[in-house]
């Protein structure tokens, strides 16, 4: 059997994996957008956070996770910006007091020496800090002056702390020919792990379209990757995001593991309004809600609701359906689809082309 061959059975297995958690999903990350306030008006935002915003109090996680009656999942915390959440310290404190394992992800801007050490205090385990550029671009980004400067300094605080942040970047039109760049600027400040990443069709992305990678670009992107996951010289770990099928020939080459959506089936979250969601990436439309932890009971919700997420949904799009890719795509991320018209917004049998046939393996 040939490489392909071989990883198209694998994919295959990978799916049908997939098809028996819609029937018996296992919680295995959950979300707390513990607010939705940002200091911070990033361009590409998938939530639209600002300055104003909501919390989830301390008790409203306490509620939820004592509601759980399954092998404790790890819970990430996340917003916004969760480090501008009032009671911040006392939720992290609560979360490991209850023996759950937990992470955040962070613009790092609010982190310095004394941050970073109540962290380890806290018992965090992981941090993802997101850095998408260099100075100026990333600034631009972000809409803040200081706003490099100031992840940078959260970075080497963490690393100061003992913690080892992965750095996730989001390569959009305006940073693409800085990849290079951002790759030696963080293998000089001692970077274990990076996740570059494309900019996604949701949130304020959504109103700037000169934003988006081209095909071709997407497709340099994931020819850098697997370069440097080869690349006996690179130590840093550099890998690509859960996000989107890339094909059998690049499937395991740019991350360690197979595409599968979790939405729904491996991951849920709790929105800082109290609504209960698959992943906080998914356009936050009234029928994709399945109930809210002030009312109802996380739990029960999780093992009875999400019916949205358990279904094949390519079922409903008529190009998903002559699709010899199909079964093992089963519709892309949950987070691209479009609910209004039944289709994914991106789709390997429209970027496929532009990612070259591996020679190597």
């Amino acid at each position: 059997m040939d490489i392909i061959a071989l990883k198209r059975s694998q994919l295959e297995a990978v799916s049908g994996h997939r098809d028996s958690l819609r029937t018996s999903p296992h919680l295995r990350w959950l979300f707390f957008e513990i607010t939705d306030r940002c200091n911070l008006e990033c361009r590409h935002c998938g939530s639209s956070c600002s300055a104003d915003g909501l919390v989830l109090t301390a008790e409203d996680i306490e509620k939820t996770l004592d509601t759980i009656d399954t092998d404790k999942p790890v819970i990430c915390l996340t917003g916004g910006e969760p480090m501008l959440h009032p009671d911040f310290f006392e939720i992290a404190g609560l979360i490991s007091s209850k023996g759950f394992s937990w992470g955040m992800t962070t613009n790092a801007t609010l982190i310095d020496d004394e941050a970073a050490a109540k962290l380890r205090e806290s018992g965090m385990a992981t941090v993802s800090v997101s850095l998408d550029g260099m100075e100026e671009t990333h600034d631009e980004l972000r809409r803040r002056k200081g706003a490099w400067k100031l992840a940078m300094r959260g970075i080497r605080a963490l690393q100061d702390a003992g913690f080892e942040p992965q750095v996730t970047t989001v390569l959009h039109q305006e940073n693409f020919d800085e990849l290079g760049s951002i790759y030696d600027l963080l293998r000089e400040t001692g970077i274990k792990s990076w996740r570059p990443i494309n900019v996604e069709p949701i949130g304020r992305a959504c109103e700037s379209g000169d934003m988006m990678l081209t095909y071709r670009q997407l497709g340099d992107l994931l020819r850098y990757i697997r370069e440097k996951r080869f690349d006996p010289g690179c130590e840093m770990e550099v890998t690509y995001g859960c996000s989107h099928y890339l094909g059998p020939e690049y499937e395991r080459m740019v991350r360690d593991h197979y595409f599968l959506c979790g939405a729904g089936i491996l991951t849920a979250s709790v929105r800082s309004n109290g609504d209960i969601c698959a992943c906080l990436d998914i356009e936050n439309r009234p029928e994709l809600v399945q109930g809210n932890i002030r009312t109802d009971d996380f739990m029960d919700v999780w093992k009875n609701g999400f019916k949205a997420f358990r279904g094949d949904r390519t079922a409903a799009c008529s190009s998903c359906m002559e699709c010899s890719e199909r079964y093992i795509c089963g519709g892309d991320s949950a987070h691209t689809w479009d609910y209004e018209n039944s289709r994914p917004l991106l789709c390997y049998k429209d970027y496929g082309s532009f990612i070259d046939k591996a020679e190597e393996y």
